[in-house]
């Protein structure tokens, strides 16, 4: 009897082996994934962009998967001090962090503890959001050019972030280089607490994520000035981009964007099964539509290797950035 494999009759056997790998459980240490809770650090405080998406994504996990998905805040060095600690911590697929888009900015700026590329392991994009330049309603302008008129104007204009090395500290930087007006940074600890002193007046004005700000948006205790990405988003139709504003914003794109990382080493069947089910998770008519009230959206269903990509092309992006601009670390 001939048992020699044909090559059609291979490949189907390679495809049903697979099927079936995708179907067993993952295993870190031993044993199937997970097998106790999950701690989710997210690199900021309570009450903004990553902190919201991290929970909302935290509950549904723990649904999936059955065990608890506990989000621990550890905020510091605009993401630093969160994204130092998880990459410490065991290659076992037990503590992952979500970070900004800090993460693949501050290798760029200062020394940092560790490598966008080889320390963490990208697992999945999670949403974006984009980085809107808003003004407290004292300030007398109601769109793009009144405010660049009025700029030019003054003699110092401090803008608040959720602090240094993050897309909106640079798009704050690449906004004073490319005017050559008195744009100075003011980071603050988070989102949230940037956003408050833009509301009580303290500073005139914030380069924020829409999430952050959406609520005091639609209150009217901010005033939506520009969108810094490049096109004008489906969040916010009607607000003009900086780059209609002329040709000396022809190269704004900024957004904030969220990552999910696991330190490097983690067991390959836990990054598969965490991206995949998260990606069911970002992706789904409940979670878009969630997103979406609070002004984000997500990227689309990327796996694994189409997330590495992803995460090196910004890197490459922000280090340009960084050079153009010139500007350096405030901490």
């Amino acid at each position: 009897m001939d048992f020699t494999f044909t090559r059609h009759a291979k490949a189907r056997l390679a495809c049903a082996a697979a099927l079936a790998a995708s179907l067993m459980p993952a295993h870190a240490q031993g044993g199937a994934y997970p097998a106790k809770p999950v701690t989710v650090v997210v690199a900021f405080p309570p009450g903004g962009m990553t902190d919201i998406v991290s929970r909302a994504l935290a509950k549904e996990l723990q649904q999936n998967l059955k065990q608890p998905f506990v989000v621990e805040n550890r905020p510091g060095g605009a993401g630093q001090v969160g994204t130092e600690y998880v990459a410490r911590q065991a290659v076992d697929g037990y503590t992952l962090l979500v970070g900004a888009t800090g993460y693949v900015i501050a290798p760029a700026m200062k020394k940092v503890g560790y490598d966008p590329l080889k320390s963490l392991e990208p697992v999945a994009v999670l949403a974006r959001a984009p980085n809107l330049v808003v003004v407290n309603p004292s300030v007398p302008v109601k769109n793009t050019q009144e405010f660049l008129d009025w700029a030019k104007t003054q003699s110092n204009i401090p803008f608040g972030t959720a602090g240094a090395a993050g897309s909106t500290h640079l798009g704050g930087e690449w906004l004073r280089k490319v005017t050559g007006y008195q744009f100075n940074h003011v980071p603050y600890k988070g989102a949230a607490p940037a956003t408050n002193d833009a509301v009580a007046g303290q500073i005139p004005m914030a380069v924020q994520d829409s999430m952050s700000v959406s609520a005091f948006i639609s209150s009217g205790r901010l005033r939506p000035i520009a969108n810094m990405a490049a096109e004008r988003s489906k969040l916010f139709p009607e607000l003009p981009t900086l780059r209609e504003a002329g040709p000396a914003f022809k190269d704004f794109d900024v957004y904030t964007w969220l990552g999910l990382y696991a330190p490097a080493g983690t067991p390959a069947p836990v990054l598969t099964l965490l991206n995949q089910q998260i990606n069911k998770i970002m992706n789904s008519p409940e979670m878009v539509e969630r997103l979406r009230l609070q002004y984000s959206e997500p990227l689309g269903v990327m796996d694994l290797a189409q997330t590495r990509g992803f995460v090196a092309g910004e890197v490459a992006k922000w280090k340009r950035v960084v050079s153009e601009t010139g500007v350096k670390s405030e901490e």
